[in-house]
């Protein structure tokens, strides 16, 4: 009787001792952290932290489980980002925090008018289907043109002071400054050029000479100043400019005129003006094809 009794109780603790180890085989082996995050790392919360830390367990309300969460010491502690658990780590809309992504206004997202991401005025539709050649550099950035604009006018000092002794078949015809030539009526600018064209000295530049098309028709006066050039007509000296930036061997029509003027983004020219421009500058043109050979 006392043997079988001492048998019971020896069984009953091999049975206690195998299902503790079982418990202890079972349990999940828990990280060691700090003894102020322990127990919290992993609880659910119902308040506003932040979001799924790595997707251990649910986060907070705004939170998911796979979202990058706040910095709070509950689910979302290794998340980056604010309640809202976004990418971004934002609480506020994009447009909000880190502004448009283009500049059409506080809350657009197309781009305004001569905006980055906006479509240069040579790209739309309106500018007539006409051969450029040479014009083609109105198409260049503003910079650009008004760099050229700069060197023109910086060598022009020089330049329009020149003297030329204009010659034909050897023999000396006249003289006469630069600053004088160019402010002639087109015609006899054409006419001096054609004659004289191995003494004459001139912009030649196309980008030089839309630079100076381009201020004259947005100021109403030449940057030619210092050895002034006091032109004809305005109509005269635009034509003029025009004639020397064009492509010798391409003709000048009206369609020329409003194509390179839209392009520059000029104040619209009546028809008159621009008839008047137009032949005005092909004869520039032709005398320079003409004078050149």
């Amino acid at each position: 009787m006392k043997t079988s009794t001492n048998s019971s109780r020896v069984l009953r603790h091999v049975l206690l001792g195998s299902a503790a180890l079982t418990l202890i085989v079972a349990a999940p082996l828990l990280p060691r952290l700090p003894a102020g995050l322990m127990g919290s790392a992993y609880a659910q919360t119902t308040g506003s932290g932040g979001g799924g830390g790595m997707g251990h367990a649910p986060g907070g309300t705004s939170g998911s489980a796979m979202g990058q969460g706040g910095s709070t010491g509950v689910n979302g502690h290794y998340g980056q980002g604010g309640s809202t658990g976004t990418e971004t780590g934002t609480d506020e809309t994009s447009s909000d925090k880190q502004g448009p992504r283009f500049g059409g206004g506080a809350n657009s997202s197309r781009p305004a008018a001569g905006t980055t991401g906006g479509r240069p005025v040579w790209a739309k539709e309106g500018i007539p289907a006409v051969e450029l050649g040479r014009l083609s550099v109105a198409r260049a950035p503003a910079h650009v043109i008004d760099k050229a604009l700069a060197e023109a006018v910086s060598n022009w000092t020089a330049m329009g002071t020149t003297v030329m002794t204009l010659t034909a078949d050897g023999v000396p015809d006249l003289t006469m400054t630069v600053a004088q030539l160019y402010s002639l009526p087109a015609a006899e600018f054409a006419y001096i050029v054609q004659t004289y064209y191995p003494s004459i000295v001139r912009i030649d530049s196309p980008v030089e000479n839309l630079g100076l098309l381009k201020n004259l028709a947005m100021t109403g006066s030449t940057a030619l100043t210092g050895v002034s050039v006091t032109p004809s007509t305005s109509d005269d000296l635009y034509a003029i400019f025009l004639g020397s930036a064009s492509d010798k061997t391409i003709p000048i029509s009206a369609d020329t005129v409003t194509a390179v003027n839209t392009i520059l983004g000029l104040p619209p020219l009546t028809p008159e003006a621009t008839a008047d421009i137009a032949a005005k500058a092909e004869e520039v043109r032709l005398a320079i094809l003409s004078g050149h050979g």
